[in-house]
């Protein structure tokens, strides 16, 4: 065996390494997306893979290495790729094998919502154009020797892919996040970011070590010959990674905070980005130092991400560009400028490392981004948000699995309300046997619930029937004492009558004047009462002026200011109720003003707290503090006022009225400054579309009529 096969062997066993690369990829992104969706997950990874490969076999190897703007069939290129030379046939499967790891790093970042169809079509423009391109620009001619790239020519160095490979990825990979939008729940409507936990952190993990261990071939390989200083680079790439780890550990716990998985994942690998620019020329307390500004570049870029509202499922984008980035920056800081060998100062190194990023990411974000937009425009990438939902797992595989099955079913359940469908059983699994145990509860339910549906009915029966004895009662009294009354007022004015009988005849008229105000009372309470059984929209405004309408009388006697400031303009509540309610606290304000005061009343209405305040207050006689607190109990009469009548239905009905329908009233006062009461309301809940995650059929019919 010469020394040449030596060194194929070795390039080879490291391509090898880098293709296994793609399980750890598989895994960190399965365990880190939900279980709806990791069946997509995966097989993505396994179709860039291969749809990669080809397209790089196809016509990027021949970009990548090749002369691609002159005779695509002359000596120089490459389309095709076919050589019976071993070497170059390792060369193109080591080549091969990043370009598909540049790939996977965009499956990653947009997982959970991509159509599956669509993710071949990037692959082909990315491991086709995007990505060859930019090898050619930075490695183009050193290997290969068919004239040298842009970048290369001016000294730009980037030993096995910070900014080529991973960088690359990264750009394309925020480009279609920037273009495809976040995941349904990612963020609320003020920006808030939410948690989406994955299904599976400890395969997670697995995905982390194996890529950890791939990077060994990874980085290894790209000395491509087994008498290069192996052992610096293995050791650098093993160093770096391993205190991007202990250092994302050190900041997280500065910060306060608890180290969530993701960061620990994320902290090692943006280390092993970071050193992949300069594994074979820094000490090893440089990879140190690398690795301390990788697990920062990736915290920063995270929270960047989050800030702006742009979404990667898996973190690929501070991982691959913000380590990518600061790790080719790094290699002009820290490399042995004489292992190198471009001739540059410590300072022209460091401009043509700004240089690299800044070309490859111009290229590879603008290029991206202008591809992905324009079919964007024609061939959505995105899934419906009904599939988001039920997850890419069924409407995109038609594959589930027993637990999300059963999850499903309970918010079906949920969602609808419908008990009546059994969830699904299997006595051979250990989640069917669950299932079958669930069906047991459903069935006691089902009975409670028939016997609290029949509980119901028979109150809701008595209160009909209290409802109507209620209104025969004020109808069978009001007509009689309507009579006392006007044959009381008929003898109060005759001329000839005692004066004994005057004052006997006055309290009959008062009595029956009372007793005319408990009948008005009952009747509207009643009919409150029966129409607070249907909520909905009320004006509040159109409701104050038909207060100020029916008050008309008492306002102008007592020559009554009333301000109103309406800020919430929409109530959920009852017209009629709240018409009743108002007329009440309204009329009281003005009655209890002390005598030769013109009464002042403010009304109200704001927001605040996810409830909707009404506030009337008065400048009256107030009431004292021991008193409030009795003030709506029932029959409570605080103030006598002689020679006035009632215009609303009592405070103890009024706010019976409004707990009935989930509304607060409370008081604030201080005698001889008057009261405050204050209304507080549930706004009006949204409205629910329930939907059927299992009803498969139906989204055939809704696919095949689209």
């Amino acid at each position: 065996m010469t020394l040449n096969d030596i060194d194929v062997f070795w390039v080879l066993l490291c391509a090898c390494l880098v293709w296994i690369m793609q399980a750890g990829f598989l895994c960190l992104e399965s365990g880190m997306t939900r279980s709806k969706n990791n069946i997509n997950v995966a097989l993505k990874n396994i179709c860039d893979n291969a749809t990669s490969i080809f397209l790089f076999w196809l016509i990027g190897f021949s970009i990548a290495f090749g002369v691609p703007f002159s005779n695509p069939l002359g000596d120089g290129n490459f389309y095709l790729f076919h050589s019976s030379e071993n070497t170059l046939n390792a060369f193109f499967v080591f080549q091969a094998v990043f370009c598909s790891t540049c790939c996977t790093i965009v499956s990653g970042a947009v997982a959970e919502r991509l159509r599956f169809i669509m993710y071949p079509i990037l692959v082909a423009l990315i491991a086709g154009l995007i990505y060859p391109v930019a090898v050619n620009l930075s490695w183009g001619g050193s290997l290969i020797h068919n004239g040298e790239g842009l970048l290369l020519a001016l000294g730009f160095y980037d030993f096995a892919g910070s900014t080529v490979v991973h960088s690359t990825g990264g750009w394309v990979a925020l480009a279609l996040v920037i273009i495809i939008g976040p995941r349904l729940g990612r963020f609320d409507s003020e920006g808030k970011a939410h948690t989406i936990q994955g299904s599976n952190l400890t395969l997670s993990a697995l995905g982390v070590l194996i890529l950890w261990f791939g990077w060994m071939g990874f980085n290894g390989g790209s000395a491509y010959n087994f008498s290069s200083d192996i052992g610096i680079i293995l050791s650098n790439t093993l160093i770096a990674g391993s205190a991007s780890l202990v250092f994302t550990l050190i900041l997280i716990h500065r910060a306060g905070q608890s180290p969530a998985p993701e960061d620990l994942f994320n902290g090692a690998l943006g280390g092993l980005v970071g050193i992949t620019a300069s594994a074979d020329c820094v000490t090893s307390p440089a990879a140190v130092l690398i690795g301390a500004g990788s697990a920062i570049s990736v915290l920063f870029t995270s929270k960047l991400l989050l800030r702006y509202r742009l979404d990667d499922a898996v973190g690929a984008v501070p991982v691959h560009l913000g380590a990518g980035i600061w790790g080719t920056l790094a290699a002009g800081i820290f490399c042995d400028l004489g292992t190198i060998g471009s001739e540059l100062s410590r300072l022209e190194q460091i401009g043509a490392q700004v240089i690299g990023i800044l070309v490859t990411g111009v290229w590879a974000f603008g290029a991206a981004y202008v591809l992905f937009r324009a079919i964007n425009v024609y061939y959505p990438f995105r899934v419906s948000p009904q599939d988001e939902s039920v997850g890419l797992n069924i409407s995109e595989h038609r594959a589930s699995s027993e637990l999300y099955e059963l999850i499903a079913f309970m918010q079906y359940q949920s969602d609808t309300g419908n008990l009546h469908r059994p969830a699904p059983t299997d006595q051979f699994t250990e989640l069917g046997i669950v299932g079958m145990a669930y069906n047991h509860v459903l069935n006691t339910v089902r009975l409670k619930e028939e016997k609290l549906k029949a509980s119901n009915s028979q109150l809701e029966t008595a209160n009909e029937s209290l409802r109507t004895y209620d209104q025969l009662v004020a109808h069978d009294l009001r007509n009689p004492l309507t009579v006392i009354s006007s044959y009381a007022a008929m003898l109060q004015e005759d001329p000839d009558a005692q004066n004994n009988h005057r004052e006997y005849v006055e309290r009959i008229r008062r009595s029956s004047d009372d007793a005319m105000k408990i009948i008005r009372e009952l009747l509207n309470f009643s009919r409150a009462s029966h129409e607070l059984e249907t909520l909905e929209p009320v004006d509040l405004e159109e409701v104050l002026y038909n207060v100020r309408i029916h008050l008309t009388p008492l306002i102008e006697q007592s020559q009554a200011k009333l301000s109103t400031d309406c800020q919430v303009k929409q109530l959920h509540f009852n017209e009629f109720a709240l018409h009743q309610v108002l007329v009440n606290l309204i009329s009281n304000a003005i009655k209890y003003t002390p005598s030769g005061e013109a009464p002042q009343i403010s009304i109200r209405s704001y927001a605040e707290n996810g409830r909707h305040w009404i506030e009337v207050e008065d400048q009256g006689i107030g009431i004292e503090q021991e008193a409030c607190e009795r003030l709506f109990d029932n029959h409570q009469r605080l103030h006598s006022s002689p020679g006035t009548s009632g215009y609303g239905i009592g405070l103890f009905s009024a706010k019976k009225l409004l707990n009935g329908a989930g509304a607060e009233i409370s008081v604030r006062s201080e005698p001889g400054r008057g009261s405050c009461f204050t209304l507080s309301f549930t706004p009006a809940p949204a409205p629910a579309q329930p939907s059927n995650p299992f009803d498969l059929e139906s989204q055939d019919e809704t696919r095949t009529a689209t």
